[in-house]
């Protein structure tokens, strides 16, 4: 695999005046099966109480294993200088069949995996070593809202249902490929479960932020509203805390956020 091992690569980010945070839009799934009715139930979550890392072990205690599987790929990313993205791809009963991270800084990659371009996300990294129509039905765990070429692989791939822990505001609504043509419209989309409305949902967007800010980026974002996870990164890069997070594992990385994540959590969704 080409991790470039023990390193962290992220750009500075400015400072800058955060805009008041817009209200998340709660994304709903049309006709819903059942395996996607029972993901929701067990996803449906709330911020928890202010008070010890403590809540973030309950967190993650409570995670199904596709879950944490896409988290250790999300910190495997950040580890190696990536945007902290990973994905999971299961069976409805949750048998992982396929795993990735984000490599678009990495020189090598896995057979079959995109690696050093823009197009080597998480999702499509996963999607892409599933032989043609070998399962139909997948449930793909990410741990952000997909962005638009993420949402088109699905779109094309076995996937029944989506679920995302962080939101992403810049990508947000581009997974409506039924307002595109009437023949897309008529045809049944992926079921969407999230994001997670609690402090882990604030951790997935939080470290998505930390590999890759520049000002263009910066600015849209804080233009949506997440001018506050744009001043945590900022804290984070300017107090050396980035290098510190790298050096421990992707549950103990939660829990040394967690004190700054409930705020962060109640500003994204309010």
């Amino acid at each position: 695999m080409g991790n470039h091992s023990n390193t962290l690569q992220y750009r500075p980010v400015r400072r800058g005046t955060p805009n008041a945070a817009k209200a998340v839009k709660i994304i709903k799934f049309d006709d819903p099966d059942d395996s996607a009715r029972q993901h929701a139930d067990r996803d449906a979550v709330v911020p928890s109480p202010a008070g010890s890392p403590a809540g973030a072990a309950r967190i993650w205690a409570g995670l199904d294993e596709p879950w944490r599987e896409a988290f250790r790929q999300a910190w495997e990313a950040l580890r190696t200088g990536n945007i902290a993205v990973g994905a999971c791809a299961s069976t409805a009963a949750g048998e992982i069949v396929g795993s990735a991270r984000n490599r678009v800084s990495d020189s090598e990659g896995p057979p079959g995996e995109i690696f050093g371009s823009a197009l080597a996300h998480a999702e499509t990294n996963v999607l892409a070593r599933l032989p043609f129509r070998s399962r139909r039905g997948l449930v793909l765990t990410t741990t952000l809202q997909p962005c638009l070429q993420c949402a088109a692989a699905i779109r094309f791939g076995p996937v029944a249902t989506v679920r995302f822990a962080g939101p992403d505001r810049y990508w947000d609504g581009c997974h409506d490929f039924g307002r595109l043509s009437p023949r897309e419209a008529g045809r049944a989309q992926p079921a969407r479960i999230g994001p997670r409305r609690d402090e882990l949902g604030a951790f997935a967007t939080v470290i998505s932020r930390l590999a890759h800010l520049p000002a263009g980026y910066e600015e849209a974002l804080r233009a949506l509203g997440e001018g506050p996870v744009v001043d945590l990164v900022r804290a984070l890069t300017d107090g050396g805390e980035v290098e510190r997070l790298a050096a421990l594992d992707v549950a103990e990385g939660f829990g040394y956020l967690w004190p700054k994540l409930g705020d962060l959590s109640r500003i994204l969704f309010p």
